[in-house]
C-alpha cells in the first residue's frame, strides 16, 4: 500500500512538472517577437538588462537586440525593427521622418554630449567669454577658422551649433569635418582637427587620451535626449505590444533611479564590453549612470500629455526643428514633425510598474 501510495505521489509530481514545463514553453512560443534597433550607449543598458532578466517574456515579449554604431545607421535600417531608440536629429533629418512616431524618452544625455580639445589647445585659455555662458570654454578669435570634427546629422551637430553660436559664429566660420563618432575620435587622436563634436562612450575614450571638454549640452543651452520610436505603422497595428515594450523599458528605468551604482556596476561592464567592446573602469561606470538622467512613467506622462498649445516634448523638439530646416519649412511642415510626438501608448501601459527586484 505504503509503496503504490509512494509511486502515486511520484506520478503527481512528474504530472505536474510536465504540465509546468509545458505551460512555459507555451508561454515562450507565444511571446510576440519584437525587433528592436540600438546604439552601444547608456540608453541601451536598460532594455539589455530587462532581457537578462526576461522582463520581456513576463509581458508576452520576445525582445530581440539589433545593434547600430550611430542613430544615422540606426535609422539608414529602419526595416530592421519595429521599436528603436537615437537622438532626434537622425529621425528629423532622415527622407521620410513621417513613418516613425516618437513614443518615449530613453534618457537625457545632455551632460554626455561633449565639445573636445586637446589639453594644449588656446580654445581653454578663456572661461566664460559670454556671460550667458559661463561654463563655456573658448572665445570667437580662438575658434575662427578652426577644424572641427563633429557626425552629421546628429546630435552633436546641434551642439557644435549652439557652441558657435555663443560667441556670434556660424559653421562657415569653421571648417567642419563630418565623419562619424568612432573614426572621427580616431583621426583626431591621430592629429586630425583642432576640435571634436561626441557623446559618451566615445567621450570616455577622449578622456583617456587626455582630451578635455569645452562644452556640453548642458552648458551651451542645447539639451538632448534619446528618443524611443516606433515605426508608425507597426504601432498602429500593433498598440498593445508597443505599451508592453514601454512598460518593460519603464521597470528599467525605475531601477535606475532607485538601485545603487555599485549593485549596477558588473552588469553595466559586461553590457559594454558586449555592445560597445569597451573595458568600462569602475569610475567611468560611475560618471555613465549618474550623467544619463532616467524618466519614470510618471515623468513621461507630463513631458508628452498635450499643453497649450503644445507638449513639453514638442516645445524641446521645436528648435531643434528650426535648427535643421531654417526657413526652408513652412509652420504646417514644422507641425507635422511636431505631430510625430504622442503620448498614447505611454498612456497605455499597465500600472503599477513592477518591482525591479
Amino acid at each position: 500500500m505504503r509503496r503504490s501510495t509512494l509511486f502515486g505521489l511520484f506520478g503527481i509530481v512528474a504530472l505536474l512538472l510536465s504540465l509546468t514545463a509545458a505551460h512555459s514553453a507555451a508561454q515562450q512560443e507565444a511571446a510576440f517577437k519584437l525587433e528592436t534597433g540600438w546604439l552601444p550607449e547608456h540608453e541601451t543598458f536598460l532594455i539589455w538588462y530587462a532581457k537578462q532578466k526576461g522582463w520581456d517574456k513576463q509581458e508576452g515579449l520576445d525582445i530581440v537586440l539589433n545593434r547600430f554604431d550611430s542613430g544615422k545607421e540606426l535609422i539608414g535600417n529602419a526595416d530592421k525593427w519595429a521599436i528603436g531608440a537615437c537622438g532626434a536629429f537622425p529621425i528629423l533629418t532622415s527622407p521620410h521622418p513621417e513613418r516613425f512616431t516618437i513614443i518615449g524618452v530613453g534618457n537625457d544625455e545632455s551632460l554626455a554630449n561633449v565639445v573636445m580639445v586637446r589639453p594644449d589647445s588656446p580654445i581653454l585659455n578663456t572661461k566664460g567669454a559670454n556671460k550667458g555662458y559661463p561654463n563655456l570654454y573658448g572665445k570667437a578669435d580662438d575658434i575662427r577658422g578652426k577644424t572641427i570634427i563633429c557626425p552629421a546629422s546628429s546630435s552633436a551637430q546641434y551642439l557644435l551649433a549652439k557652441w558657435l553660436a555663443a560667441y556670434g559664429l556660424t559653421a562657415g566660420d569653421v571648417r567642419i569635418n563630418n565623419t562619424d563618432a568612432a573614426p572621427g575620435l580616431q583621426a583626431f587622436l591621430g592629429g586630425e582637427g583642432d576640435a571634436i563634436v561626441l557623446w559618451a562612450p566615445y567621450s570616455y575614450t577622449g578622456d583617456e587620451h587626455g582630451l578635455k571638454v569645452a562644452a556640453t549640452s548642458r552648458s551651451a543651452n542645447a539639451p538632448q535626449s534619446v528618443l524611443l520610436m516606433a515605426d508608425k505603422d507597426f504601432a498602429d497595428a500593433h498598440p498593445s505590444q508597443v505599451a508592453s515594450f514601454l512598460r518593460v523599458y519603464l521597470r528599467a528605468a525605475r531601477m535606475m533611479r532607485e538601485e545603487s551604482v555599485a549593485a549596477l556596476a558588473e552588469d553595466y561592464k559586461a553590457f559594454f564590453k558586449e555592445w560597445a567592446g569597451k573595458e568600462m573602469s569602475d569610475a567611468e561606470v560611475i560618471k555613465d549612470i549618474t550623467i544619463h538622467q532616467v524618466f519614470l512613467l510618471e515623468d513621461q506622462l507630463r513631458m508628452f500629455s498635450a499643453g497649450h498649445p503644445r507638449s513639453d516634448m514638442q516645445d524641446w523638439l521645436a528648435p531643434i526643428i528650426r535648427f535643421h530646416a531654417g526657413d526652408a519649412y513652412s509652420q504646417n511642415k514644422t507641425e507635422e514633425l511636431l505631430g510625430l510626438v504622442t503620448g498614447t501608448f505611454l498612456e497605455q501601459v499597465k500600472r503599477p510598474i513592477p518591482e525591479y527586484r
